[in-house]
């Protein structure tokens, strides 16, 4: 696993300020000193992000303790919020078992738009999904949204309202 460009930027300021803490003129060095623990935290914040160990796969929460199912939605027949409770790496990851659950809880009649929240590297996963979809028959539209209010507190949100067309299907990958 490679350092993105925040981990490589955190690395940089932190190595910086050591260096003008550590040989600059005192000012100079005054403000190093100053600047080194915040770039030490948004270094560990850094590369905390990545996630867990690789190989390690999602698991979707169960209502029921004693169902294998693997499935956690709240199933409403009349529109609303369906919810796929997914519990796993920090960030989720595409996974075909994901999206055959995914696909088992949209309608094969209706439009369907993935938006896809977060970060570019969240955007991809989510464009995973939607061409997992479009192969699996549905009538999938894609749009981008660094962030949307109030802040997802799932992975994966099914919107299904009777009066609008599309059913939205929020992906937020980095979701807590």
């Amino acid at each position: 696993m490679g350092f993105s460009m925040t981990d490589w930027v955190a690395l940089f300021i932190f190595g910086a300020s050591a260096l003008v803490g550590t040989f600059g003129k005192r000012l100079v060095r005054i403000i190093g000193l100053a600047v080194m623990p915040f770039a030490f935290a948004g270094l560990i914040l850094s590369l905390n992000h990545h996630g867990s160990a690789p190989g390690q796969a999602p698991s979707i929460n169960a209502n029921n303790t004693n169902d294998t199912n693997n499935t956690n939605s709240t199933n409403n027949q009349s529109g609303g919020t369906n919810i796929l409770n997914i519990i796993g790496p920090q960030r989720l990851l595409f996974d075909a078992t994901i999206g055959d659950q995914l696909a088992s809880k949209l309608p094969t009649g209706k439009s369907i738009e993935i938006m896809a929240v977060g970060s570019r590297t969240d955007w991809n996963i989510a464009d995973q999904y939607a061409q997992y979809l479009k192969a699996k028959g549905f009538a999938v539209s894609f749009s981008r949204s660094s962030e949307i209010v109030p802040p997802p507190d799932h992975k994966i949100t099914i919107r299904d309202d009777l009066t609008t067309s599309p059913i939205v299907v929020i992906i937020a990958p980095s979701a807590l």
